[in-house]
């Protein structure tokens, strides 16, 4: 525990070094790296791990929500659907469906001038009937008894009363029908006829997928076992990829598959959700038996083929060692996923396509000529026999036998929630088939293209946004994050409508949502570290209202090292505290100065000064820093006035405490110096410590004006450049012109007097000094020395006017000649 402790501090410490914009920058990295890794797991990888398949789930749903917000487009009208409903089921009796209702179905169609009739039903089994099965006992008995002209007659009147014989011819007269059949794993192969099976393959092998190539090979496949070598690669590449591999057949009767004119399976593999998003165009099928071991079409492939008239020859499929590239059936050419499946670009709900009941088409409720040039599916839409699927549309509008919507009693459309019938699938596949050359209506686009945009726009959000989050307040870093978020969703979406293509929406959104919450959470905690910092530094040096405000936005106050600006400096320091301290016990000295200390400290932060430093008694403030005063120098001189008001309160007190017997308190005199100049501010010491400080000659010379105060004796002296600043305000005295220690310039000095609403309490002092002054500053010193006693006369306790009288004495007795002089006084003390 100790040492994970040590650890945390350690890194701790690291941070604090560390400048946060590198931290964020670094943060947008890794996470936009674990974004690009957790789509290649997921969306490229297919890993199956909890996580991954968490994440996949999620996108597939935002697939579907795609299709929801895209609703309905138009359906190719060639196809329709003629379904098993039940209706159909109370016309024509239980399922099954009697095989003679099949033929008549059949004849219907073909007499209407359906192009192509595409079942999704299979016939595995012959149909049982009674009476053919009885009239075959009798041929059976009365072999070699009976004449052959009664045999032969037995043999006529069974076959008039065979529903499959009479089935098939109807398939042989209407040329036009492809029969289904469904391809089974190994489990559910194991349960099938293998007479059957033989049987009808005895058929099928005539009729595998057309032509297929493999990819990459330069061999020559034109002799029979060469052939073979063909086919084992493709199956290892086709298995190798994930392709589905049947192990057994629900089959037809070969008595109807000789009559037909094509097959195609109707297998649907649905996602790990349950939910229809994928179909297939073409099989493998391998069951032991290599002579059957081929590649097949599906029922709505074959469908295609059948209807635009397309040879073996110009139905070509391409196998790669990464799986089925493409298939190419006449004019389309179609781009599949490696596993050989395609993403189907649903048109819309249940029901999107025309549906006709079998029983209404067989009686002639329906018109014949309905179909004609049509593509007709049949299968099964009665709820309890109907092949049941999920699909994206999770309900469908209710339509009646005319197509028209069926509507509530207020007027809204009836939606029935319900699942799609699968033949309804075999549209959906077969439309996009048809449309696959159009932008957006064939097959949904998900293949190396889009993984490699994916991969670019979880990289742009992730370290795009990633470094606008570390750059920009928390406010506008939420407001970036919602509209990257809403721009990416319209993209995807335009994307998906628009152009058919499938972008991954979860893996991106979720890095650059992952960035932004990563990144101003640090920025957060890093700012309320860089707020702690400026309290800690900041709270013995200015008031809490300024710390408020460079907390808001320290980039704004401070820059990196010092800086030039024009401040107003004042020190004060208590008169004679040296004699006052040797009257006093080492703890009456620390309370009173703790007490005297506090009080001005209170009233410098109050006016929102910085409090620098104390050098013993003294005490040294400025304003302007670190946050921007432009009336720095008057709220100086305001500060300076409440210390002088303060002390003269604390005195009071301190008097009433010593007159009641207590000895720990002294009367305190304070002299205060003010300068407004540019000065060196900044952090500065060394690694060790820091204070936000000033350095300067304007700082100097406050210190110097600070002890002309006893000279002069007053209590506040401000240089000139203060006076410029605040006169408006305050009330000054036109003090001096001097040349402190140090320095050759002269500079003009004033006594800040009171606030300027007490103007009037100073007038007639202030006008009797500026008189005296003039004489004095003339060399005029019988003059001065007349209008200062003057003065004096009036206004016995003003310490520059004794100040002034006694330099006319000195200039006069050393017989100075009269106005031969600058007016300058040279400061003989610091």
């Amino acid at each position: 525990m100790d040492k994970l402790k040590e650890l945390g501090k350690k890194i701790a410490e690291l941070l604090e070094r560390v400048p946060a914009k590198k931290i964020d920058l670094a943060l947008a990295i890794i996470i936009t790296l674990l974004g690009v890794v957790a789509y290649a797991f997921t969306e490229i990888g297919g890993n199956t791990r909890a996580a991954f398949s968490f994440l996949h789930n999620i996108e597939l749903r935002s697939l579907d929500a795609r299709f929801r917000a895209r609703g309905p487009r138009p359906a190719d009208e060639r196809i329709v659907i003629v379904g098993i409903d039940e209706k159909t089921l109370q016309k024509v009796g239980a399922w099954p469906v009697p095989r003679d209702a099949y033929g008549a179905l059949v004849e219907r169609l073909a007499a209407g001038g359906a192009k192509v009739v595409a079942f999704d039903v299979a016939f595995p089994v012959p149909e049982k009937n009674s009476a053919v099965e009885a009239l075959k006992r009798l041929e059976t008995e009365l072999a070699g008894q009976a004449p052959e002209k009664v045999l032969a007659r037995i043999r006529e009147i069974q076959a008039t009363s065979d529903n499959d014989v009479k089935f098939a011819e109807s398939l042989k007269k209407a040329n036009n029908v492809i029969l289904g059949h469904l391809f089974l794993d190994a489990e559910r192969a194991k349960a099938i006829d293998k007479k059957a099976v033989d049987d009808y393959f005895y058929v099928l092998s005539g009729k595998p997928f057309p032509q297929k190539f493999a990819v990459g090979e330069e061999k020559d496949f034109s002799d029979a076992k060469a052939r073979t070598g063909q086919q084992n690669i493709l199956f290892a590449a086709w298995q190798a990829n994930g392709g589905l591999i049947g192990a057994g057949i629900e089959s037809n009767i070969r008595l109807l598959a000789e009559s037909a004119r094509g097959y195609g399976f109707f297998d649907n593999n649905p996602d790990a959700d349950g939910t229809m998003r994928h179909g297939l165009l073409m099989m493998a099928y391998q069951d032991g038996t290599p002579e059957r071991d081929d590649f097949f079409p599906s029922l709505s492939l074959e469908a295609l083929r059948l209807y635009e008239d397309i040879k073996d020859q110009s139905t070509k499929a391409y196998i790669a060692p990464n799986g089925l590239e493409r298939v190419e059936v006449g004019p389309y050419d179609i781009r599949t996923r490696s596993n050989g499946t395609v993403l189907i670009n649903y048109t819309g709900p249940y029901l999107s396509y025309r549906h006709y009941s079998m029983g209404d088409v067989i009686d002639g409720t329906v018109p014949a000529d309905i179909f004609k040039d049509k593509i007709v599916f049949v299968g099964a839409t009665a709820k309890g026999i109907g092949d049941l699927r999920n699909t994206p549309f999770p309900d469908y509008v209710v339509k009646n036998e005319k197509n028209e919507i069926v509507r509530n009693p207020d007027g809204t459309p009836k939606i029935d929630q319900a699942s799609y019938m699968g033949v309804e699938i075999h549209a959906n596949i077969l439309d996009n088939l048809l449309h696959s050359n159009e932008s957006g209506r064939g097959f949904l686009k998900r293949g190396g293209d889009q993984e490699m945009v994916d991969v670019a726009i979880i990289v742009v959000m992730g370290m795009g946004l990633g470094y606008l989050f570390g750059r920009l307040k928390p406010l506008y870093s939420t407001l970036v994050a919602i509209a990257g978020i809403a721009v990416f969703s319209v993209v995807v979406y335009v994307a998906f409508a628009k152009f058919g293509t499938w972008l991954c929406f979860v893996i991106p959104a979720g890095t650059l949502v992952a960035n932004y919450a990563s990144i101003t959470s640090f920025r957060m905690i890093f700012e309320e570290r860089e707020k702690r910092k400026i309290r800690k530094s900041f709270s013995s040096y200015v008031s809490p209202g300024v710390i408020n405000l460079i907390e808001k936005d320290p980039k704004k106050y401070f820059r990196p090292g010092g800086e030039m600006r024009e401040l107003t400096i004042m020190f004060s320091d208590i008169r004679s505290f040296t004699t006052i301290s040797e009257g006093l016990t080492p703890d009456e000295l620390v309370h009173l100065l703790n007490e005297y200390l506090g009080e001005m400290t209170n009233i410098l932060f109050k006016r929102w000064g910085t409090l620098d430093k104390y050098i013993g008694d003294a005490i040294m403030g400025f304003w302007g820093s670190p946050y921007p005063q432009a009336d720095h120098a008057i709220r100086a001189c305001a500060c300076a006035l409440d210390m002088i008001a303060r002390l003269d309160e604390l005195n009071f007190k301190w008097e009433a405490m010593r007159l009641a017997g207590d000895n720990s308190k002294r009367q305190l005199s304070i002299g205060v110096g003010l300068n407004t100049g540019p000065v060196n501010v900044g952090n500065m010491g060394s690694d060790k410590r820091l204070s936000w400080t000033v350095m300067g000659d304007h700082v100097n010379l406050a210190s110097r004006l600070e002890g002309q105060t006893k000279d002069y004796r007053v209590r506040i002296i401000a240089g000139e450049t203060t006076y410029a600043e605040a006169k408006d305000h305050y009330v000054f005295r036109d003090l001096d012109k001097i040349r402190v220690k140090g320095k050759l310039k002269p500079v003009n000095i004033y006594e800040l007097m009171a606030f300027g609403k007490d103007a009037a309490s100073y007038s007639d002092l202030l006008s009797q000094w500026n008189a005296a002054v003039a004489e004095y500053r003339r060399g005029n010193w019988p003059a001065a020395i007349q209008k200062y006693e003057a003065l004096l006369h009036r206004y016995p306790d003003d310490g520059p006017s004794h100040e002034f009288l006694k330099r006319c004495h000195e200039k006069l007795a050393s017989q100075a000649p009269l106005g031969e002089w600058d007016g300058v006084w040279v400061a003989k003390s610091k």
